[in-house]
């Protein structure tokens, strides 16, 4: 039963007063219900009308507070979010319970000490909506055997032999076995059912995650069952294409299918000793990046490959047909080869150089340390790899906001950690089975009622070293966040059994298949003989997610992750919809302790201070503490070595981290330096210093001043025309075929743009950038910085590059962009009195990441784990 929004003010006075948050906080009831109530209160910081967290304000509103079903905003405030979800997960409880646990939930959830997955924040008690959405953030969804339309005409007790092989949960070859033992012959069956490795598997698949996506959640799928390209197939298809053929395909139906405009989100993996393993990594190194744009990828590395690779010996691919006994190939081996294992190793680190793809997932490690692979073995990971998941199962998560537990003298109450922990595991718990209606299938609901998995993580790692005065990249800041790991993972573990006791084990339970798990086997003495004893709750308990937009709303650092910048540059757009502001943001602690970052004490640290392989060395420890896996970004210098990154993953691989990301910055950007600037016409000191971002798209046409770029309503020439200082005078635009609605529109746009710069006493160049450039269609195309998502932006891009390679225009900060001619000469910037402070700027604005795939601003920090930024602009992140 959904629980009912019920705002209650008299309510919450009460709840506020029984649990003594007015002495917590210094403040009367009605004060904190006046200040938490109203959003904009809670962000404000000063007196002044534009001191109050107007990004942490966006997402909260636009993403997690509710809205009737007419739109407009009914949650004022983040009280009635925590209140909303405290009493939708205690529903669940006995009635005589519901009040006290109501109040247990609703005391950590408030001031965000606790901050539930964004799924949960955003579904939790929802009435409105029509189709609810679900609470998890991720299922794994795989390529496995469906059966054909030709089971209407079967039998009712075949029927059900085959769907109770389905739920069951056997793969093709034990439901074909299972089926043949009941006297159904294997041409019937052939007829009744498909292996996963067959275009119907792919299809159901496909189908399987379109649900998925569309109920709000993002899959995960592996593509190693898959044959590899040339191999025979049974079939009037002679070869298979191969496993990469349908990369694509699965993922533009992320891209396509969407839950309230949002977007799915799509991990796709392969194991390194799968024939078609080059293929699967390599496949978005194509110039335009157009190819799987809407997915990460993954290879899966066996203890054998990193063992052939630190030994550099000879390892073999190949591929075995083991899926389906009733096919004449079944025990075959296709694309047997062997290579150098190093060979291998490097190929796939210099494309995770390049462009911070494929991720490295330490497979072999993620097994042996899962807790249920005696029972359903992983399958893959959810989309930022922190969460190795078996087949339809999900990840529920939630993060404990570190800084919240910090005292005023700056010591850490470590006691009321644990007190949390516990209750934040039961309101997990409670998770499981309020979204048990919402879940896509009766196949994901069975699996995740089977193994109760939950995901309990920690955000403000950073801030809570800060405000404890000890740095980040210091043996005393792994002393402490050690301390807090293991509270974390004793007292959810021991929660966990006493729920066993309360509730009942994971149906899946069974105490000699979990024992095997090297993490169980970790557990101190006592914990691991209580769960013996009385059994456990959930098959998993610990996770360290990318925290996404879960940060910004709570005004925390994200995850594990170090400051990674005390202040940036923030571009806004404003209401006109045109026009952008831009202005200095501090980090919120860095801005409640010290005011400002102009001058820090030294134990205020950022990312891009600290020794990457010190980052390993923190993520090492926490791995020891947590039963999944960590999402988690490195971050890099631009001109890190191919080696250095090798030598991080492998020294993470040693330190037993299941997997691994690094960014290196620039590395998503293409750059273009334009030397040949002297030949194609006048230009200033300054243009020959600086570097032209040139778009993958764009196409240089005969002449100096004439472009064409590719949209996706085909290819605009773009022809700019100029003084003898290349200050642009006129813009003449054609589109084929001429005649056309569309064609027409393009000259226009032309002609009105000409007009303006001959009427406008001085034309404001970079607005026409701003402008055109904010313009979003209907046919996009391509991703992130090589997307044209209009005829309007595919002109801007055009615009830019020319302005800025013939010194009209330069780069300027974060923003990246100055003017420097102007239609009056005596307007003109001296070039020479601005090459220095410029020089300084490029290098600050080299730091700005790639573009966010919703408002295309570069504001970006890769700093989740996710191979997708979060925008510090618009908020969004792939991985909320």
């Amino acid at each position: 039963m959904v629980a009912v929004i019920s705002y209650n003010k008299e309510r919450l006075k009460t709840t506020l007063k029984d649990n003594k948050i007015p002495e917590r906080n210094g403040e009367t009831s009605e004060e904190y219900i006046a200040r938490t109530g109203d959003a904009k209160k809670f962000y404000t910081f000063g007196e002044g009308p534009e001191d109050y967290n107007k990004l942490a304000l966006d997402v909260l509103t636009n993403k997690y507070l509710a809205h009737s079903e007419e739109g407009e905003l009914e949650e004022k405030g983040p009280l009635y979010m925590w209140d909303r979800i405290a009493r939708a997960m205690a529903s669940v409880e006995s009635p005589d319970q519901q009040e006290q646990i109501y109040s247990e939930f609703f005391d950590v959830l408030a001031d965000f000490k606790f901050i539930p997955g964004g799924r949960i924040m955003h579904g939790a008690g929802r009435t409105e909506v029509k189709r609810p959405p679900t609470m998890s953030n991720c299922y794994v969804v795989p390529i496995t055997w469906g059966y054909t339309q030709k089971i209407e005409s079967a039998t009712e007790e075949v029927r059900e032999a085959i769907f109770e092989a389905k739920r069951e949960g056997l793969d093709y070859a034990e439901t074909t076995l299972f089926l043949y033992g009941l006297g159904i012959d294997i041409p019937e069956i052939r007829e009744l059912t498909y292996p996963g490795d067959s275009l119907e598997g792919i299809l159901n698949c496909l189908r399987e995650s379109g649900e998925v996506f569309r109920s709000g959640g993002g899959v995960g799928t592996d593509l190693s069952g898959l044959r590899p390209k040339n191999a025979h197939v049974n079939s009037t298809v002679n070869e298979s294409p191969g496993s990469s053929a349908f990369m694509h395909l699965l993922s533009e139906s992320t891209n396509t299918v969407s839950q309230k405009g949002r977007r799915g989100a799509l991990m796709l993996t392969q194991r390194v000793d799968h024939p078609d393993i080059e293929d699967f990594f390599t496949i978005k190194s194509d110039s335009n990046r157009t190819k799987v744009q809407y997915a990460n990828i993954s290879v899966l590395l066996t203890h054998e490959f990193m063992k052939a690779v630190e030994n550099d010996t000879d390892f073999t691919l190949k591929w075995e047909h083991d899926e389906d006994p009733t096919s004449d190939t079944y025990g075959t081996i296709e694309g047997e080869r062997t290579v150098r294992a190093q060979d291998l190793w490097y190929k796939i680190i210099e494309h995770a150089h390049a462009s911070a793809e494929p991720g490295l997932i330490f497979w072999d490690t993620m097994r042996e340390f899962h807790n249920g692979e005696y029972t359903r073995p992983l399958s893959s990971t959810n989309p930022c790899g922190e969460q190795p998941l078996a087949a339809y199962t999900a990840c529920n998560l939630g993060n404990l906001n570190l800084a919240m537990f910090v005292r005023e003298d700056g010591s850490f109450d470590y006691e009321d950690l644990a007190t949390t922990t516990a209750t934040v595991t039961r309101l997990m718990d409670n998770v499981i089975a309020y979204n048990r209606e919402f879940h896509a299938s009766d196949r994901i609901r069975e699996a995740v009622d089977n193994d109760r998995r939950i995901g309990i993580g920690v955000t403000g790692m950073a801030d809570a070293l800060i405000l404890m005065k000890k740095r980040y990249d210091s043996d005393e800041g792994i002393e402490e966040v050690e301390k807090m790991m293991k509270v974390i993972r004793d007292s959810s573990y021991k929660t966990s059994t006493s729920l066993a006791q309360e509730r009942g084990s994971f149906p899946l339970y069974d105490w000699k298949g979990l024992s095997q798990s090297k993490f169980i086997q970790s557990l101190p003495e006592d914990i691991q003989k209580g769960i013996k004893e009385n059994g456990l709750r959930n098959i998993t308990l610990i996770t360290m997610p990318p925290v996404g937009t879960g940060s910004i709303v709570s005004e925390t650092t994200s995850g594990i992750e170090p400051t990674f910048a005390t202040s940036f540059t923030r571009r806004v757009k404003q209401p006109n919809g045109e026009t952008f502001e831009e202005y200095k943001v501090v980090a919120p602690l860095i801005r409640k302790i010290f005011g400002d970052d102009e001058e820090l004490p030294d134990y205020v640290v950022t990312a891009h201070q600290i020794d990457p392989f010190f980052r390993v060395k923190m993520q090492g420890m926490i791995q020891k503490y947590n039963d999944t896996a960590i999402s988690s970004t490195i971050n890099l210098p631009e001109d890190a070595s191919v080696e250095t990154v090798a030598q991080i993953y492998m020294d993470g691989y040693k330190q037993g981290l299941k997997g691994l990301t690094v960014y290196r910055e620039g590395s998503r950007e293409g750059i273009l330096q334009t030397d040949e600037h002297a030949e194609k016409g006048p230009i200033s000191g300054l243009e020959s210093k600086i570097e032209v971002e040139k778009h993958a798209r764009l196409s240089e046409r005969e002449t100096s001043a004439t472009y064409g770029i590719e949209t996706g309503k085909g290819i605009v020439h773009i022809s700019i025309s100029g003084d003898d200082r290349w200050y642009p005078t006129g813009v003449f635009n054609n589109l084929g075929p001429i005649g056309t609605g569309q064609s027409s529109s393009v000259s226009v746009m032309g002609l009105r743009l000409t007009r303006y710069l001959e009427e406008a006493q001085e034309p404001d160049l970079l607005k026409v950038l701003k402008d055109f450039g904010s313009v979003r269609g209907d046919e996009p195309i391509g991703f992130g910085p090589n997307s044209v998502s209009s005829l309007e932006h595919g002109f801007s891009i055009a615009w830019r590059y020319h302005l800025l390679r013939h010194g009209v225009i330069a780069q300027n900060g974060d923003l990246g962009l100055k003017q420097i001619k102007f239609k009056k000469k005596e307007n003109d910037i001296d070039a020479s009195g601005l090459e220095d402070s410029i020089s300084e700027e490029n290098e600050e604005s080299k730091k700005s990441g790639p573009s966010c795939v919703e408002c295309g601003s570069h504001n970006t920090r890769m700093m989740d784990g996710c191979k997708e930024p979060t925008c510090m602009d618009c908020g969004d992140s792939r991985c909320s």
